[in-house]
C-alpha cells in the first residue's frame, strides 16, 4: 500500500487521487476509509449482488424502530443506549439477510412493476384522500415528509416488500404433498388410543424408618458444601418516584374548574350520537354526481341513481368501516360532511354527515378528583426531575446514601440480610430490593457504606448501599440438625411412596395383579375418557402432558405412573388399546392431513430457499464500518 502510495504521489493525476482518498479518511475516520477499500463494499456496511447497506441507510432504519418503540415508552431509548443494548446489531443482522435475498432476486430478474407498487401504495390507509378514499398524492407526500421518507426511498421500500413477498411465495407455489404422504399423515392424525386410570394414594406407603442421629450427622459431613449459606448483606434502598412528591403540590379548584370546562365536553361526558345517511350507486360516475349534488346542498332523497339509502344513529363504536367512522367522528367533522365516493362489493357509496348528538356531561363533581389527581400527578413529576438533578449532583459529590437522601427529601428503606436473589436466611423473597434491579445487584459489588450506580426503573429511581456484609458459612451442625432431621424424613417419606407406586405399576405390568384389582386395592375407582384419545383431542383429556407423550409413544398394556406436585398421590395410567382409523374417517381426515403436511413443507422449502440464495450469493460486510457507525452515534448524543 505505501508502495503504491508513493508511485501515485509521482503524478498530478495521482495527487489528486491521493488527496481524496485523505478527504475520505477525514470524513469516515482512516480505519474505516481503508476497511471500505479493502473489503470492496465502498461506502456499504454489508452488500451481496448489485444490493447493499450504507451507514444512512441503517441509521434511518434504526431510527424508525426508535421511534415506533419511543412511542409508547416511559423512558425513551437513545441510538447510543440502542447501539449498547444490541438493538444496533439486531437491525442490521435483518438488513443483511434483506439485502441477500434482494441481492438474489436482482440476479434473477425478479423485480415488481410500477403498477404492482401503485396497487400496493392504495392499500395504505394513511395515503388516502379521508373524503374520497382513494390514494391522494398530495396526502401521500405530507405523510412521507413527517415520516422522514422521500418519495424514491418509500416506493424503493415498497418494490423492495413486494420483491421479498414474490421470492417467498414463488418457492411454495402450487405445492401439493405426495398422497403417500397425506395417507400416512391421515393415519397419524386419525389413530385412537384408549386409556384407562385410576389415583393410587401413595401416602398409605409403609412409613420409613426415622433417621438417627448417625444418619443426620453422616448427611451432614457428606454435603458441607451444599449446606453452606450464601454471602448476605443488610441493604439500605432510596426509592424516589412522583410519588414522594405529591405531598408537597397543591391544586385549587379553580384549576379543577378551568380543566372541566375546557375539556368537559371531550373528555367527560357521554359519547357523541351521530346521525348519517349512507347512499350507495351502480356505477361511480353517477356516485360522483351525487356527492357534488349533496356538496351543493341538496337533499339526499331528490338524487339520481339512488339505489339504496340509511339513514343511521349511534355512537363512533357501532361503525365498524374504520374509514367512514374517520369521516363521520374525525376531529372537527360537523353537521354536512361527505365521505366517497368508493366502491363497497361493487356498488359505490356515499355517506353524509346530518346531525351531531353530544353526549351528556358528567357533574364536576364526580370528576374533579380525577382531575385532582391527574394535576398533582403532573406538578409531581416537574418536582420529580428537579430532584433528580439534585439526585445525580449528590451522586457526583460522592455523598453516603443518608446524605444523598436528605438532599433530595426522600426516606431510607432498610432490609434485613438477604443474598443475591433477594432472600432472607428464612427464605422470605424481599420484593422491595428486587423491584431496585440493577441497583440491588450492584449492592453485591460494593463494600459496605459506598453507594450503587442509579438505576432508573419504570416509575422510579434507586439507589443502595450494603451496610452489614455476613460472609458465606457452614452452620454448625447443632444449629441445623433439626432441619437435616425434616429433611430426611421427607426424602425417606418421598422415596417410600414413588417404591410404593413402582411396585403397583410392576406388579399390574407382571399380570400378578390387574387394573381392576389395584384399583379396588387402593380404595378407588377406574375412569376413562369419554372418547378415545387422539393426538389432536388429547390435550383436552386433562391428562398430564408426560402421560400424553408416553400414551401416543407406547404400545398396548404398558402402565405409567405421574406424581401431583406433593408426591402424594399418583395417577396410575394403562394404555388399552390402539385403533387405526377406519376408511370413512381417512377420507374426512385427507384434508386436515393436507393442510398439515402443506404448512410442514411450506416451512422445510423456506429453510431450503434460503440456504440456496446464501450459496447463490456471497455476502460481504465490513465490520469496521458498522463499528465506526456505532461510535459515531455514541459520541453524537
Amino acid at each position: 500500500m505505501l508502495a503504491l502510495m508513493k508511485s501515485l504521489m509521482n503524478s498530478i493525476f495521482g495527487k489528486i487521487v491521493v488527496m481524496i482518498i485523505c478527504a475520505g479518511m477525514a470524513l469516515w475516520g482512516a480505519d474505516q476509509a481503508w476497511t471500505a477499500v479493502n473489503s470492496g463494499l465502498g461506502s456499504n456496511l454489508a452488500g451481496a449482488g448489485a444490493r447493499g447497506i450504507d451507514a444512512q441507510t441503517l441509521d434511518r432504519r434504526v431510527e424508525n424502530l426508535l421511534r415506533n418503540i419511543n412511542a409508547n415508552a416511559d423512558k425513551p431509548i437513545t441510538k447510543s443506549e440502542a447501539a449498547d443494548q444490541g438493538i444496533v446489531d439486531q437491525v442490521f443482522e435483518l438488513e443483511k439477510s434483506k439485502i441477500v435475498n434482494l441481492g438474489y432476486a436482482n440476479a434473477i430478474g425478479v423485480k415488481p412493476s410500477t403498477d404492482a407498487v401503485v396497487e400496493q401504495l392504495k392499500t395504505v390507509d394513511a395515503f388516502k384522500n379521508p373524503l374520497t378514499g382513494e390514494l391522494d398524492l398530495n396526502t401521500y407526500r405530507e405523510v412521507l415528509y413527517q415520516n422522514r421518507f422521500t418519495k424514491e426511498e418509500y416506493e424503493q421500500q415498497v418494490s423492495d416488500d413486494l420483491t421479498l413477498k414474490t421470492m417467498s411465495e414463488g418457492a411454495t407455489a402450487a405445492l401439493f404433498p405426495p398422497q403417500v404422504l397425506a395417507g400416512i399423515q391421515a393415519l397419524y392424525i386419525g389413530e385412537t388410543r384408549d386409556v384407562t386410570w385410576f389415583i393410587l394414594d401413595a401416602s398409605k406407603a409403609p412409613t420409613p424408618e426415622a433417621p438417627t442421629d448417625d444418619d443426620i450427622r453422616a448427611y451432614y459431613d457428606a454435603n458441607l458444601e451444599s449446606l453452606e449459606q450464601p454471602e448476605r448483606r443488610s441493604i439500605n434502598l432510596l426509592q424516589m418516584s412522583a410519588d414522594d412528591f405529591l405531598s408537597q403540590v397543591t391544586v385549587t379548584e379553580q384549576e379543577i374548574a378551568t380543566i372541566y370546562e375546557a375539556t368537559k365536553s371531550e373528555r367527560f361526558s357521554e359519547p357523541d350520537q351521530r346521525t348519517y345517511i349512507e347512499l350507495y350507486f351502480a356505477d361511480r360516475d353517477t356516485a360522483r354526481t351525487a356527492f357534488g349534488l349533496l356538496a351543493g346542498g341538496a337533499d339526499p332523497a331528490t338524487l339520481p341513481g339512488v339505489l339504496s339509502s340509511e339513514t343511521k344513529t349511534g355512537d363512533k363504536e357501532s361503525i365498524a368501516d374504520t374509514a367512514l367512522q374517520d369521516a363521520m367522528f374525525g376531529p372537527g367533522k360537523q353537521s354536512g360532511a361527505l365521505f366517497g365516493p368508493r366502491e363497497v362489493e361493487g356498488r359505490w357509496q356515499v355517506a353524509r354527515l346530518v346531525s351531531v348528538q353530544p353526549g351528556a356531561v358528567y357533574p364536576i363533581e364526580t370528576v374533579s378528583e380525577v382531575i385532582r389527581g391527574e394535576l398533582a400527578r403532573e406538578r409531581a413529576q416537574v418536582l420529580f426531575y428537579e430532584k433528580l438533578d439534585a439526585l445525580d449532583r449528590a451522586i457526583g459529590a460522592g455523598y453516603p446514601l443518608a446524605q444523598i437522601a436528605s438532599e433530595v427529601g426522600v426516606p431510607i428503606l432498610s432490609f434485613e440480610p438477604v443474598d443475591a436473589n433477594g432472600l432472607t436466611e428464612s427464605g422470605i423473597l424481599m420484593n422491595g430490593l428486587i423491584a431496585a434491579q440493577d441497583a440491588f445487584q450492584g449492592a453485591f459489588q460494593i463494600g459496605a457504606g459506598d453507594v450503587s450506580n442509579r438505576f432508573d426503573g419504570e416509575e422510579a429511581v434507586y439507589l443502595t448501599s450494603p451496610d452489614t456484609i455476613i460472609a458465606p458459612s457452614t452452620p454448625e451442625f447443632d444449629t441445623i440438625k433439626e432441619d437435616i432431621r425434616q429433611l430426611l424424613v421427607q426424602q425417606r417419606a418421598a422415596t417410600a411412596m414413588k417404591t410404593y407406586s413402582d411396585d403397583v405399576v410392576a406388579k399390574v405390568k407382571s399380570g400378578e395383579t390387574t387394573l381392576v384389582d389395584a384399583a379396588a386395592a387402593a380404595d378407588s375407582v377406574l375412569e376413562s375418557p369419554p372418547m378415545p384419545l387422539t393426538r389432536v383431542t388429547a390435550e383436552q383429556s386433562g391428562l398430564p402432558s408426560p402421560a400424553i407423550t408416553d400414551i401416543f409413544s407406547g404400545s398396548e398394556g404398558d402402565v405409567y405412573a405421574y406424581p401431583n406436585r406433593a408426591g402424594d398421590k399418583y395417577m396410575v395410567v394403562r394404555l388399552d388399546k390402539i385403533t387405526p382409523p377406519s376408511d370413512e374417517a381417512l377420507a374426512v381426515l385427507g384434508t386436515r392431513a393436507t393442510s398439515s403436511l402443506n404448512q410442514a413443507l411450506n416451512e422445510d422449502l423456506q429453510v431450503a430457499l434460503q440456504a440456496e440464495i446464501q450459496k447463490a450469493i456471497k455476502l460481504k460486510t465490513s465490520p469496521g464500518a458498522l463499528a465506526a457507525y456505532k461510535k459515531s452515534i455514541a459520541t453524537e448524543q
